[in-house]
């Protein structure tokens, strides 16, 4: 690992930590291993293998194992989980959760938690995997900003930290937890909340998530309501002998737009009006299918109010439904028989949202280059695993390279330029350099 510096307009003087050729091999090696969301289709066992080389590297640049664990199924029987997971428990086994290691390394002597800083980054990816491509100083491919590239930086950083200060080694401990289950709807119940939980937290905790290294200290939950029909179909030689899914869900897309919007602007949630489904064909009604929404909120006062309006507006679309369409042929079975083939469950519900603030915390990141920034109020933040790691005595932050929209992440064009990656990783270093002047207790930040 090498180091240089250039000028920068923000900062008397920048330092990068410039990647060797074999630490962009070892991440282009990371970025190869298919760990695409079981939750999305993906092959369980490619995030175990790509735990391996993780660990294998990070030992390579002095980090020792501290764990290297899943959960047991019970661990799943909490509330929070959501259905997607318990539905790929089902479909996979026991060996699902096996398969899904969180890794934790680190540097220094062992600390307590208010002598630790923590990095994490999530070794799943959303589908499908792309494979990786380094092209004029550009790493393209799954992983490359979302976020295998901005967890590897983060440990080189914290890797040159170390070899310029070797006294950190006993002032502080340094932890990089490479988790699974962050997409896919998963929302980390099986990776950074177990982490969490077992123990692996501290006074500083990083995610290293793309928010164009500004320091988010709120991250929204989400709640995914379902409806469902499961009734008769019918074919076009008798069209009317089906309950007409078609109609119920898409008379509940609308009401639920009409109700939920306004309600979610106002209390500064999202709503995503995503999937409906019933069928393709022209000349089929189709007696079942299922709509669903994603819910995005702030905190949990403003979830409990959306989440009691979904439930209001389904009594409100039946009676709609009979009002309007009762004498109607093409709904006479979906009327008679609502109650029975009509509902609504929930694929998510109850997840915190993160919320936090720290003084002293938010002047050591801002000196080392990562300033906070109000992701709420410009609407720029957004839901992922660090919701689980909020507690007393933690300043928990999103903070990473690149961004989600102007990278690509979670579309086929996902890419994070090398030189983003090397001045996080630089900051990275100042950041670790400042915890441990604070943890010394002779040098605050300034």
């Amino acid at each position: 690992m090498r180091e240089h510096v250039r000028p920068a307009p923000d900062r008397e003087v920048e330092t990068l930590v410039a990647f060797g050729a074999d630490d962009v091999a070892w991440l282009v090696d990371l970025m190869e291993q298919d760990t695409v969301s079981p939750l999305e289709g993906g092959d369980p066992a490619g995030l175990a293998r790509a735990q391996a080389r993780f660990v294998e590297g990070a030992a390579e640049r002095g980090f020792a194992l501290r764990e290297s664990s899943a959960p047991p199924a019970s661990f799943l029987e909490r509330p929070g989980v959501p259905a997607q997971v318990l539905d790929a428990v089902g479909a996979h086994g026991e060996s699902f959760l096996r398969d899904q290691p969180s890794a934790v390394v680190a540097l220094g002597a062992p600390q307590p938690p208010g002598r630790r800083l923590v990095f994490n980054f999530h070794m799943d990816t959303v589908g499908p995997h792309l494979p990786p491509l380094v092209e004029n100083g550009v790493l393209h491919g799954r992983g490359a900003v979302d976020d295998k590239g901005p967890g590897v930086a983060a440990l080189l950083g914290a890797a040159a930290a170390f070899a310029e200060d070797p006294s950190l080694a006993e002032e502080i401990e340094v932890l990089v937890t490479s988790v699974p289950g962050e997409e896919g709807g998963a929302m980390g119940v099986y990776g950074t909340r177990w982490v969490v939980e077992s123990g692996w937290v501290g006074r500083l905790m990083v995610f290293a998530e793309p928010t164009g290294a500004r320091v988010f200290d709120a991250c929204s939950a989400a709640m995914t309501p379902r409806v469902t029909v499961r009734g008769l179909d019918s074919t076009d030689d008798h069209p009317y002998d089906g309950h007409n899914a078609t109609l119920a869900l898409s008379m509940a897309a609308c009401r639920l737009t009409e109700v939920l919007g306004p309600m979610a602007e106002r209390l500064g949630a999202k709503i995503c009006l995503s999937g409906l489904h019933t069928g393709t064909s022209h000349n089929r009604v189709y007696g079942s299918g299922e709509l669903r929404l994603n819910i995005a909120y702030y905190d949990v006062a403003a979830a409990d109010e959306l989440a009691a309006a979904v439930e209001r507006v389904l009594p409100m679309v039946a009676d709609e439904v009979a009002r309007r369409f009762g004498s109607n042929p093409v709904a006479r079975q979906l009327v008679r028989d609502w109650s029975q083939v009509v509902r609504l469950d929930w694929l998510k519900r109850g997840l915190p949202p993160l919320a936090n603030r720290d003084e002293t915390m938010e002047r050591l990141l801002k000196d080392a280059g990562l300033p906070r920034h109000d992701a709420i109020g410009d609407g720029s933040a957004f839901t992922c695993d660090a919701i689980w790691a909020a507690g007393p005595g933690r300043y928990v932050v999103a903070c990473g390279p690149g961004g989600l929209d102007t990278n690509g992440a979670h579309t086929a064009q996902e890419f994070v330029a090398l030189r983003d990656l090397e001045e996080y990783a630089g900051r990275c270093r100042d950041l670790v350099r400042r915890f441990g002047a604070w943890a010394r207790g002779t040098a605050g930040p300034a």
